[in-house]
This record gives C-alpha cells, structure tokens and sequence, in this order.
C-alpha cells in the first residue's frame, strides 16, 4: 500500500507537469517510523511523542533534513493521514483494498491545500508510511525533501 500512496502522489505531480519524486530509503524509513509511533505511542501529529517535529526527527536519524534552494533552505515536509479500512468512508466509499484506501488517501491530501500544496511543492524525494491500528484505522505519512 505504500508503493500505492507513492505511485499516486507521483500521479498528481505529472498531471500538472512536474517531475515524480524519488523514493529515498532514509526518507521512507522515517515515515514508517512516525506512522508506527502514532499508532502504538496513541498520538495523530506532526509531532511526535517525544515532542520532535520532522527535521528533528530526520536530524536524529542523519538524514539530510535541509536542503538548499538557490538562496533559501528547504525542510522536510510532512502529511499525515488517518485513513479507515472500511466499507463506507465519507468521501471514499469502500476503502477495503490496498487501491481503493491508497487511493482515499492521497485524495484527502489533494483536497486539503496545505498537504496539496506540499505534494505540488519544490521536493525531489518523498517518503511514504503506513500503521493500521487494532481497529483498522491507516495512519499515514509522506515526508518530502
């Protein structure tokens, strides 16, 4: 489902003419790591349990959390998400398969315009993870670098 969320977050920046992002390991691997804490920590933010945001985060793991862009430095950025697998989700529908939640939440990103605004942002890489809750419930999270 990861793979999914990549491929059409990806979709979104091509059909308005920018390139797809990267995938980078690192970056992946930090966004598994927020959506499992979410889950087993029992929080939904930006900032974690132990009170870091993405670039503390990312500094943590040594992973290059600024980037230089001409004359200004760019963070990561994140979305996140909270997704059910269920049968009638507002706005969704069915989210029961891998296509159709991966598809509800990349949707509810494109229709929020601080994440949209991110997924359409100058980035180069993206990071994506995924943590179900005993409930069903689909924390997600994209980090862009």
């Amino acid at each position: 489902m990861r793979q999914l969320v990549f491929e059409k977050t990806n979709a979104l920046r091509t059909e308005r003419g920018l390139p797809k992002l990267l995938v980078l390991d690192s970056l992946m691997e930090l966004a598994q790591l927020h959506s499992e804490n979410m889950v087993k920590h029992d929080f939904y933010a930006h900032t974690d349990h132990l009170g870091r945001n993405p670039v503390d985060r990312a500094e943590q793991f040594k992973l290059k959390a600024w980037v230089r862009k001409g004359n200004r430095f760019t963070g990561i950025a994140e979305n996140i998400a909270q997704t059910p697998w269920f049968e009638n989700v507002r706005g969704c529908g069915d989210t029961r398969t891998e296509e159709d939640l991966a598809q509800c939440m990349v949707t509810g990103w494109k229709n929020s315009p601080p994440h949209y605004k991110n997924i359409m942002g100058d980035y180069t890489h993206l990071g994506v993870g995924l943590y179900f809750d005993e409930k069903g419930m689909g924390f997600g999270t994209q980090n862009f670098r």
